[in-house]
């Protein structure tokens, strides 16, 4: 792969637990090294269970050496429930956008920096609510957060639950989306509720699901290979 061309990952991994049943942070594990992404937003990570034996929100970076930032939008005596970015380089937090609605599931979206070979990335990551008038307001919220992001490229990845895609015209103009990919349900994937959008200066290389992994999750991991197009002379160098 070309040193400017970076491969992204997002996966709603269902607390770890595959259609079997098994909560089985090794499997998980293992699709993320065959797949090899440079930067990944996993969804439903969850800790509140005593069958845990590795707490999930630091087993994977733990494991493969990667940093990471968490968002826990369920803290409980037993545990905590939310969703993660990973990445091979240094990622810096820049804080969380309260993505919630009243007497629904607490909701946040994670914005994060990476220090990449290619530059600095501005990644925002978020797992959205399952209905329809929970997710115009949430749509509503990241663009005014999106708006005000002026570092470029940037990043926006997770579980969008957008089905039939009714909302994702609010984060079109300056960003482009990966094809409407089916991730769910991961036996016979149908809605496309997984997207990676990105901006200029990265185009498009591929983008495809990983259908051999049916049995870990609920979802199938959506992958996308973007590759930086040309030199931005804003672009600031990654830290050393």
């Amino acid at each position: 792969m070309s040193d400017r061309t970076i491969r992204v990952l997002t996966w709603n991994v269902h607390g770890c637990v595959g259609r079997d049943g098994v909560r089985d942070p090794n499997r998980v594990a293992r699709v993320l090294e065959a797949a090899q992404p440079d930067i990944c937003a996993l969804q439903e990570i969850d800790s509140r269970t005593s069958a845990a034996a590795q707490d999930p929100f630091s087993y994977f970076g733990e494991l493969f050496g990667w940093t990471s930032v968490a968002a826990r939008t369920v803290v409980a005596e037993d545990g905590h429930y939310g969703h993660i970015v990973l990445s091979r380089w240094p990622i810096e937090s820049l804080g969380e956008v309260d993505l919630s609605v009243r007497w629904r599931e607490p909701r946040k979206a994670i914005v994060g920096a990476i220090a990449s070979p290619v530059g600095r990335i501005v990644i925002v990551a978020a797992h959205l609510g399952l209905s329809p008038f929970e997710r115009r307001r949430q749509y509503g919220r990241l663009k005014e957060r999106l708006g005000a992001i002026v570092d470029r490229p940037l990043i926006v990845l997770g579980d969008f639950n957008d089905f039939p895609r009714l909302n994702e015209r609010a984060l079109a103009g300056s960003l482009a989306v990966t094809p409407p990919l089916a991730t769910y349900p991961s036996r016979l994937p149908l809605l496309a509720l997984d997207r990676i959008w990105f901006s200029a200066p990265f185009g498009l290389v591929t983008a495809a699901t990983l259908n051999d992994t049916e049995h870990v999750s609920d979802h199938l991991p959506l992958v996308a290979s973007l590759r930086l197009e040309r030199d931005e002379q804003t672009q600031r160098p990654a830290a050393p």
